[in-house]
C-alpha cells in the first residue's frame, strides 16, 4: 500500500470488515478523529491502488474492499450493497465476449447485479 498512514489503515480495514459496500459517509462514521475529506481522499487512493473498487448504489457513491484480488470479476448488488466475487472461468467469459466488442473493462469495474436474496425480497 502506496502511503501507509494510521488513518489509510483504519479505513481500509473499515472496508475489509464490512459485508457490503459503503459510502464515505458510513466510513466516516466508523472510525474516530478522521474527517469527511480525509476519508474521501483515502478511498480515492485505495481505489487507485485497487484495493477498493466504487460503484453507484442508488444516488450514493460506495466503496467495496477488493483485498487485491484483481484476477476475476466482482458483481455489486444494487440493492443491498454485497459485493460478489465471480469465479476465473466467468471472468474470462465476460472479459472475452467484450473483447469481440472492442471493448475493455476498467482494473475497478464492478458489474452491477441484484443478489439472489435480494431478488427472494422482491418476490415476497
Amino acid at each position: 500500500m502506496k502511503y501507509d498512514t494510521a488513518q489509510k489503515r483504519e479505513v481500509l480495514k473499515t472496508l475489509q470488515e464490512s459485508p457490503v459496500a459503503l459510502s464515505a459517509h458510513e466510513v466516516a462514521s466508523r472510525i474516530e478523529d478522521v474527517g469527511l475529506s480525509t476519508v474521501y481522499r483515502l478511498l480515492s487512493q485505495l481505489k487507485e491502488e485497487g484495493l477498493a473498487a466504487e460503484q453507484l448504489s442508488g444516488r450514493v457513491r460506495t466503496f467495496s474492499y477488493l483485498g487485491g484480488c484483481s484476477h476475476h470479476l466482482h458483481a455489486s448488488c444494487g440493492s443491498c450493497g454485497a459485493l460478489i466475487h465471480l469465479d476465473e472461468d466467468t471472468s474470462r467469459r465476460v472479459q472475452a465476449i467484450l473483447k469481440e466488442k472492442g471493448l475493455e473493462l476498467a482494473s475497478d469495474c464492478l458489474i452491477p447485479c441484484i443478489c439472489p436474496e435480494c431478488q427472494e425480497r422482491r418476490k415476497a
